[in-house]
C-alpha cells in the first residue's frame, strides 16, 4: 500500500486537472500504467486470501482439540453463524443435532430409522452413533463409513428399560389397605422374622358350605439370599433369591424368589428328575402317594414348623375373581380391592436367559405339585386379567417363585 501512495503522488503531482491520458508526460504514462498492474495483482492476493481461508466447518473442533488451549473455543464462536447456514441442510448438521448421531461432539444418542439400512450421514473418524431401527445398533465411524459395533435387540432394549424401571423401590403404603378383618402376627423362630396373617373364609355358592383357613398375607422371606445366574448351589443352606438382587425385595413383602425344589425343600437335583425317579425326592414322592388327590397334599417344605406350602385344594378355595385376593398396591393394572386381606403383589420372577422379570405385572406361585421331571404345578396371578385359575399352570422347576405358607392347625378344608 505504501507503494500505491507513491505512486499516487507522484502522478497527481505532474498531472494537471482535466488533462486526457494523451496529454500526460510519458513516465507519468508509464506509472500509470505500472499502478494498474500493481492494483490487479493487489485484488488478486485479496482473492486469494479469501479463497484459502480454513472452512468454518473444518474448524469444529473435537473433544481432543478442546485439551490444546482456547482457539478451538474461539473458532466454534466465531463460525457458528456461517456454519448454519452454510450447512443447514448437510448431514454435518444433522450429526451435531439434537435428535441425530452421537458422535463425540453431540449430547445426543440416538438416530431413528426406519430403513434397514443405516441413514447415510458424513461421519469423521471414530465419531460414535447409535441407530434406533426398533433393535438399537451401535456404530463407529471408520474410514468413513457407520461400521456396526453391536446390536442390542429389541426384546433386550425392552428388558433392559423394564429392569431400569423395576430397580425403583415401589410405594407400598396401600399393600395392606382394603381389609376390614384383623391381621394376626406370627413370627418365625427360625430367624425372628414376622408375618401378617388372615383367616381366609371361604363360602360356597350356594351358601351351604363354609370353611376357614389362616394363611400368610406376604410372601415367605426365608434363608441366604444368592445372586441371580448362580448355577452351584448348597442343598444344607436354604437359598432364595431377590429381585433385581436387591434384598430390600425380600426384606418388604415381595419375600424370596425359589425355585421349585429349593421351595419343597428337596435337594436341588429335585429340580430336574421326577420326584419318583430319585431316591434324594423319595419323601415328596411318598407323600403325594399317601393321598388320594395330589392337589391336597400337605408339604411343609421351606414353611416353618406348623405350616405348609400352600396347595392346590386350598388356592381353589379363594375366588375365581382374584380382585379380593389383590393388593391396591404395586400392581401396574388391575388392581385389586384386598377384600380378603392376602394382598397378593405381582413380583414377578426370575427364568434363566431371561433374567428378572414381571414386577408389577405378575406373579406366580409354587404349589406342591409335580407334572413331570421338568415341571410343576404353580398357581399366576396378572395385570391383564382379574381371572384366577385355581387349576394351576405348569411353570420350570428351575424357575424362582415366591411361596405362600397356611397353618396346618385350625384348617376346615378336609380331602
Amino acid at each position: 500500500m505504501k507503494i500505491f501512495n507513491v505512486l499516487r503522488k507522484r502522478i497527481t503531482a505532474s498531472a494537471q486537472p482535466c488533462q486526457s491520458a494523451s496529454s500526460l508526460p510519458r513516465h507519468s504514462l508509464r506509472m500509470l500504467l505500472a499502478l494498474s498492474v500493481l492494483l490487479a495483482l493487489l485484488v488478486a492476493c485479496g482473492d486469494e486470501s479469501s479463497s484459502s481461508a480454513p472452512d468454518p466447518i473444518g474448524e469444529i473442533s473435537s473433544s481432543s482439540d478442546d485439551n490444546n488451549g482456547s482457539s478451538g473455543k474461539d473458532k466454534d464462536a466465531s463460525s457458528s453463524s456461517q456454519k448454519d447456514s452454510k450447512k443447514s441442510s448437510s448431514s454435518v448438521t444433522e450429526k451435531k443435532s439434537s435428535s441425530s448421531v452421537s458422535g463425540k461432539n453431540s449430547s445426543s444418542s440416538v438416530v431413528e430409522s426406519s430403513s434397514s439400512e443405516f441413514v447415510f450421514y458424513i461421519c469423521d473418524e471414530g465419531d460414535t452413533a447409535i441407530f434406533d431401527r426398533g433393535d438399537l445398533v451401535f456404530a463407529t465411524c471408520r474410514n468413513g463409513r457407520w461400521d456396526t459395533d453391536s446390536i442390542i435387540s429389541s426384546y433386550i432394549r425392552d428388558s433392559l428399560a423394564a429392569i431400569k424401571k423395576n430397580k425403583e423401590h415401589p410405594n407400598l403404603d396401600s399393600l395392606f389397605a382394603g381389609y376390614s378383618g384383623e391381621y394376626l402376627e406370627f413370627e418365625d423362630p427360625r430367624d425372628s422374622h414376622k408375618y401378617k396373617y388372615v383367616e381366609f373364609i371361604w363360602r360356597s355358592e350356594d351358601g351351604k358350605g363354609r370353611d376357614t383357613f389362616y394363611v400368610m398375607a406376604e410372601n415367605l422371606n426365608y434363608g441366604k439370599m444368592v445372586l441371580g445366574g448362580t448355577t452351584k448351589f448348597d442343598d444344607k443352606v436354604t437359598e432364595k433369591l431377590c429381585y433385581v438382587d436387591d434384598e430390600w425385595f425380600c426384606d418388604n413383602h415381595f419375600g424370596g424368589l425359589y425355585t421349585w425344589a429349593e421351595a419343597m425343600n428337596l435337594p436341588k437335583v429335585c429340580d430336574s428328575v421326577a420326584v419318583d425317579s430319585n431316591s434324594a425326592c423319595k419323601s415328596f414322592a411318598d407323600a403325594v402317594k399317601s393321598v388320594s388327590d395330589p392337589r391336597v397334599v400337605r408339604w411343609q417344605g421351606i414353611c416353618p414348623d406348623g405350616w405348609h406350602v400352600m396347595n392346590q385344594y386350598e388356592w381353589a378355595h379363594t375366588k375365581k375373581n382374584s380382585s379380593s385376593l389383590r393388593s391396591k398396591a404395586v400392581w401396574e393394572k388391575n388392581a385389586g380391592s384386598n377384600s380378603s386381606g392376602m394382598a397378593i403383589i405381582p413380583t414377578g420372577e426370575w427364568v434363566r436367559g431371561k433374567d428378572f422379570s414381571g414386577i408389577h405385572e405378575f406373579v406366580n406361585y409354587w404349589m406342591p405339585t409335580e407334572l413331570n421331571q421338568k415341571n410343576a404345578k404353580n398357581i399366576f396371578f396378572s395385570s391383564v386379567s382379574q381371572s384366577l385359575d385355581s387349576d394351576g399352570n405348569s411353570g420350570g422347576k428351575n424357575m424362582f417363585e415366591p411361596v405362600r405358607c397356611v397353618m396346618d392347625a385350625n384348617n376346615t378344608l378336609t380331602h
